[in-house]
């Protein structure tokens, strides 16, 4: 029976430490929950300040005249290109010089009415003698023949007057064929120009009409485009605007110029480009090429130096129109499908605390989305019209963006930022804040 007691006691014990130690694990689950009448314990927000930021990258950029071009690849040809011979056959006894006294070779630069190479006149001077011999011989007999018919009107008749006039106008025409053959002996450049191809020399024999010289001018060259039929209307009506244009004496100079910015392919010793220059459109073609079915357009180019040679290949970037607008580096644009938009930082003052105390005001950064309806792309970078947005942009996020979302803290690296406007958004350069 005592035995008995005992388990049972012992049983009893075990029960109640059982409901004390499951009343004790309900009692602390519960601490977390609150009931009706009871209110959660107040959680201080994290100060702007403070607070985590995206970093970003930005670019400055700024409202101004951009211009949009179109870019083609192209081949320099001369202005024009002569191809020079003697009108009479003969040997060339001489070859004319360049400015070192030496005879005239491939590249040497020759001027309007310069001697190039003389053949020998011998002939030519003793066949204008005899054509001067008979004009001087028809003249005197018109004029004796004149005398008798004034003296003896029966003793000369009026055919056979006429026929020494005739004798003496033949007379001076053969006069001027041989001072014309004489003339041709000496061959001389029609132009300023340079020479491209020299296939004569001293003692050799050339025959009429054989080509002796090539010259080129190239004191302004040509490059040559070809455009395909989408892009050629684009650039005709561009031609007619500046043409009507140009009659506006208000219009500036760029207004009245379809500009043309040239770059020549490859670079220097150094790997450098050469040097941009600069040139118009002077000729659309009428017609398509046949085998092509390309229009070629011709960008006259100043070439004082002479630089610029034929048969050079260039990259030329037509300005087909200018714009006011902005020029947004196209890393900083982002495209779903036919939409575009981009991030901009707006500025905004904030307290910041240390601890319990307030350090000032600083400044925070917001990302801004700005959608962009229209816009030009432009290779590096993506011409925007002013315009076409709702807000001025005086920065844009290049790096950083695709992650974004409107009205979210950044933090600016590279030590960029500007400070703040009427509007709100970053204008001219500072210190970024940590």
């Amino acid at each position: 029976m005592k035995r008995l007691t005992e388990k049972l006691l012992h049983y009893a014990v075990l029960i109640v430490l059982t409901i004390c130690a499951g009343w004790v694990m309900v009692r602390m689950s519960s601490r977390g929950s609150f009931g009706p009448q009871e209110k959660p314990p107040q959680v201080r927000a994290l100060p702007t300040a403070n607070a985590p930021k995206a970093p970003v990258s930005i670019q400055t950029i700024e409202n101004e005249l951009c211009e949009v071009t179109a870019t083609y690849a192209g081949k320099i040809r001369p202005w024009e290109t002569y191809s020079i011979g003697f009108e009479s056959p003969g040997r060339v006894i001489s070859l004319g010089e360049n400015t070192t006294g030496e005879s005239l070779d491939e590249g040497d630069r020759v001027s309007a009415g310069q001697v190039l190479a003389v053949l020998d006149d011998r002939v030519f001077r003793a066949q204008r003698g005899e054509a001067v011999a008979r004009v001087e011989q028809a003249a005197s007999d018109l004029k004796r023949a004149q005398r008798i018919r004034n003296s003896s009107p029966m003793a000369m008749t009026e055919s056979q007057l006429q026929r020494l006039v005739t004798d003496q106008a033949m007379a001076r025409s053969q006069l001027e064929v041989a001072s014309k053959a004489l003339e041709d002996a000496t061959l001389k450049s029609p132009v300023d120009a340079t020479i491209s191809k020299r296939m004569v020399n001293a003692g050799e024999t050339v025959t009429m009409q054989q080509m002796a010289f090539e010259l080129v001018e190239n004191d302004d060259v040509l490059l040559v485009l070809s455009v395909p039929e989408s892009r050629i209307r684009e650039l005709e009506a561009r031609q007619r605007a500046i043409e009507s244009r140009s009659a506006s004496e208000s219009a500036s100079e760029e207004d009245r110029t379809f500009r043309v910015h040239v770059e020549l392919e490859g670079s220097d010793t150094f790997g450098h480009p050469w040097p941009r220059v600069d040139g118009e459109v002077y000729h659309i073609a009428e017609v398509a090429d046949p085998r092509t079915s390309l229009f070629d357009v011709e960008v006259r180019i100043p070439n004082p130096e002479g630089l610029l040679r034929p048969g050079m290949v260039a990259t030329a970037k037509l300005v087909v129109d200018r714009v006011e607008g902005y020029r947004i580096p196209a890393a900083a644009v982002i495209f779903r499908q036919d939409r575009a938009y981009l991030f901009t930082v707006q500025q905004e003052p904030t307290e910041l605390e240390m601890l319990y105390w307030s350090m000032g005001e600083v400044d925070a950064y917001r990302a801004l989305k700005v959608n962009i309806p229209s816009w030009v792309d432009q290779g590096e970078y993506v011409v925007v019209p002013a315009e076409a947005i709702d807000r001025p942009l005086s920065a844009v996020i290049t790096r950083g963006q695709h992650r974004l979302s409107t009205g979210q803290l950044v933090r600016i690296t590279g030590g960029l930022t500007i400070p703040q406007t009427n509007s709100g958004v970053s204008t001219a350069h500072a210190t970024a804040q940590p």
